[in-house]
């Protein structure tokens, strides 16, 4: 048996295993990390050594914890976020004279309203620093913000565990149909889009599940032509004469002005909002961004003014 004292354990150690469970290998864990893979491998490996246990199978499918290394995960992931509410508390005493805040955001909210909203809080809290991390979808919102990589998320909301959500609006889902369709019905007959190539985001873009569960449940089957990980990719393609695509419209936009823009009936829409983790101790500056939220206006999204006051 291996005899160690808890500081022979790094917290770099913990965080490279917790990134590769989490990303589900060690490149991606390096990549999350921003360090090499070699430096993922060897600081797992030497955990390892220093706790006498295999954390992690490895494989050609990846790297998937152990049993015991399930349950040294679980504690690692505590240690990591009360180390992150240790620095919160520690910004928070600085008040919001200085700090900063760091938001992950999808590409509709990173892009639409974000940047205004930026603007109006930099106005106030000029010496507070804020930084965007552009993420996939709300999958990769909720692991940067587990991770600490984040202190609030900007995202569709799909009831995500150990969160706070503060609903912000709503975005409707709009057809998008090539430069050929000659169409004079509104909304968007059925009959009218089985003729067309569908293109659709990836299976595995997890912020979609809504969209793919509403098609099936239409009675006009739809030939899946394409899957696209890119919302700009889709809609350029879409103006290429490819196929059409069905996409939320703050996802779609800016739109080829030689595509056209049909409503669904039955209407799908999403809700976009932001989120913190419940437990999480945040500094004032978090706070104060969210009250400026409150007054986000995005084109072609509809306010739902539910967000309360974070003051």
């Amino acid at each position: 048996m291996n005899n160690f004292h808890g500081s022979d354990i790094k917290l770099s150690q913990l965080k490279a295993l917790v990134a590769t469970v989490d990303c589900g290998s060690f490149g991606k864990g390096a990549s999350a990390l921003g360090v090499t893979q070699s430096a993922v491998s060897h600081a797992i490996a030497a955990l390892e050594e220093t706790l006498g246990v295999v954390l992690l199978f490895r494989g050609r499918q990846g790297a998937t914890p152990t049993p015991i290394g399930t349950k040294v995960v679980d504690h690692a992931q505590a240690i990591l976020q009360e180390l992150g509410s240790i620095i919160h508390l520690s910004q928070a005493e600085r008040s919001l004279g200085t700090g900063q805040v760091r938001i992950a955001a999808i590409r509709s909210l990173a892009t639409h309203g974000l940047p205004r909203a930026i603007a109006d809080f930099k106005q106030r809290h000029p010496q507070i620093t804020v930084t965007v991390t552009r993420c996939v979808n709300h999958g990769e919102v909720q692991q940067v913000l587990r991770q600490g990589g984040a202190d609030l998320g900007l995202m569709d909301i799909d009831e995500p565990k150990g969160f706070k959500i503060y609903e912000l609006l709503a975005d409707d889902y709009v057809a998008l149909l090539p430069p050929q369709a000659n169409l004079s019905e509104e909304p968007l007959p059925w009959s009218v889009a089985s003729q067309y190539p569908l293109i659709l985001p990836v299976p595995q873009d997890n912020s979609y599940a809504k969209l793919r569960a509403y098609l099936t449940e239409q009675l006009v089957p739809l030939t899946v032509a394409y899957e696209v990980n890119e919302d700009a990719t889709i809609t350029s393609m879409v103006a290429a004469g490819l196929g059409m695509t069905i996409l939320p419209y703050l996802a779609a936009i800016p739109i080829p002005t030689a595509v056209t823009v049909q409503s669904l009936t039955p209407p799908l829409r999403r809700v976009l909002g932001a989120v913190i983790l419940e437990e999480a101790l945040q500094s004032p500056g978090v706070y104060a961004f969210l009250d400026t939220l409150k007054q986000l206006q995005v084109e072609g999204g509809d306010r739902l003014d539910s967000i309360p006051d974070v003051t």
